[in-house]
């Protein structure tokens, strides 16, 4: 993103604080608490027709010693969580050929959380409503799930990797210097195949940002979106939105052609970041949360961490070989009647490692 202010100095402390996780008598760091209203983009669980369970969301997952992983959400027809089943409650199909479970993780399982903080030149303003939403989703957070916190501006500021709370009550995490430009796609490369990659088990990318990138030179959008549908990490995204900033940043610039010239593409960008973190959701079975002001931020990622505290993650392996490239559709149903799965509905092959 373009900035037009100089470069600030910009601390953020993350302190531990007697805060309840879940009921539980676990402590978090603490920042600021904030808890408001949000959007959610998309369709929300609700009574649906009677019959056979359904599946929603497009996904797809990489193909790693051929081990194909599923998160899974099951809910009634009146979007109640379902949190007792079993693996045998479980049939896993892939084109059409039901396949033999070989994973089973229950909806208790600790999950890794990649939790990605956009502090460029956009949000400088607002870097105590980011802290308090970054303490809200911490506070959120369970005992033995484990955190990987990432800011990004222009640099990638990996402020800890994956911790548990315990570990993070004896951290002190600061931002260096604001630096020019918004490494959006090569922040999300990053948290993608270097840190997430590697590590087993359920795992989430919890990403803030308004969508718009700039400068990014590792990545790009096109790879992002082919590094997640080849990922097993589930995506969820938070677009605050900073449209309401750009005419008093856009103010800076004296010359008038100029300045709508920028105005121009500014608003092109914020459209294909829109679509870019709308497809980052739903090619990973997450979701995609608007905010139109950060102080709607904490309510999403409390949304977040209560999803992901209710999934399922089913593994098998492919009856057949898939080949590289190919896309194989997945379906998920319980034996149980009348109950409704999001789960992903598709992957993309590569190369087995």
């Amino acid at each position: 993103m373009i900035r037009f202010a100089p470069a600030l100095l910009i601390l953020l402390h993350l302190f531990v604080g007697a805060s309840v996780v879940r009921a539980q008598s676990a402590t978090a760091p603490t920042l600021r608490p904030a808890n408001q209203p949000l959007r959610a983009s998309g369709s929300a669980p609700g009574a649906a027709n009677t019959g056979e369970p359904e599946i929603d969301e497009n996904d797809v997952v990489r193909v790693s010693t051929n081990l194909i992983t599923v998160p899974a959400e099951v809910m009634d027809r009146n979007g109640r969580y379902i949190g007792n089943l079993r693996k045998e409650d479980f049939r896993i199909f892939e084109n059409g050929v039901e396949q033999e479970l070989s994973y089973f993780a229950a909806v208790e399982q600790p999950f890794t959380v990649a939790l990605l903080l956009d502090v460029s030149g956009s949000t400088q303003s607002r870097l105590e409503a980011i802290r308090g939403a970054a303490n809200a989703f911490i506070k959120r957070l369970r005992p033995n799930d484990r955190l990987l916190l990432i800011s990004f501006d222009g640099k990638i500021n990996v402020l800890t990797e994956a911790v548990t709370l315990s570990e993070l009550r004896t951290k002190r995490v600061r931002l260096d210097a604001v630096n020019d430009g918004t490494l959006l796609y090569d922040a999300v490369d990053v948290a993608l195949n270097q840190k997430l990659a590697a590590i087993q088990g359920r795992k989430a990318i919890v990403l803030l940002t308004d969508g718009v990138d700039g400068g990014s030179k590792q990545s790009s959008l096109k790879h992002n979106l082919r590094d997640a549908e080849e990922s097993s990490a589930v995506i969820y995204t938070v677009q605050y939105n900073t449209l309401p900033e750009l005419p008093a940043r856009l103010s800076r610039i004296v010359n008038t052609k100029v300045r709508s010239r920028m105005e121009s593409k500014l608003t092109r960008e914020y459209a294909v970041g829109s679509d870019y973190l709308r497809s980052l959701a739903e090619k990973t079975g997450g979701r995609i949360y608007s905010a139109d002001n950060l102080s709607d931020v904490p309510a999403a990622f409390n949304a977040i961490t209560e999803e992901l505290g209710r999934q399922y993650s089913l593994g098998y392996y492919p009856v057949s070989a898939a080949q590289a490239g190919e896309t194989r559709d997945i379906k998920v149903r319980t034996r149980q009647p009348n109950l409704i799965i999001r789960a992903r509905e598709s992957y993309l092959a590569t190369a087995s490692r």
